[in-house]
């Protein structure tokens, strides 16, 4: 038998908790500050709460543009990324990847 205590780590190469929920939502998140510039960014983690009123929530590890924008307007839109936008959606991750990577 295996469990999972976060608190006492899990000493496996990669975090457990992202496999619990499976299959998990992916889409993006697309904001826009109080200037209108646009944002969209692939999230992994989100989800429907409630139906009436409808509640979406999403989970932003650290603070990142599109937090920062909807903290300014209030405002986000949730985008499914469905079969025929797999290969944007893994296209869109790689680039965070990347950015998030590198050296400034």
């Amino acid at each position: 038998m295996y469990y999972y205590e976060p608190a006492k780590g899990h000493g496996l190469p990669h975090d457990p908790f992202n496999a619990i929920v499976g299959p998990r939502p992916i889409g993006w998140i697309s904001s826009h500050d109080r200037e209108g510039h646009l944002n969209l960014a692939p999230y992994s983690f989100f989800n429907a709460f409630n139906y009436i009123p409808p509640i979406i929530g999403f989970c932003s590890v650290g603070r990142k543009d599109s937090l920062n924008n909807i903290e300014q307007t209030g405002e986000f839109a949730w985008n499914l990324a469905t079969r025929p936008l797999a290969e944007a959606m893994n296209q869109s991750c790689a680039a965070v990847r990347r950015r998030s990577t590198s050296s400034p």
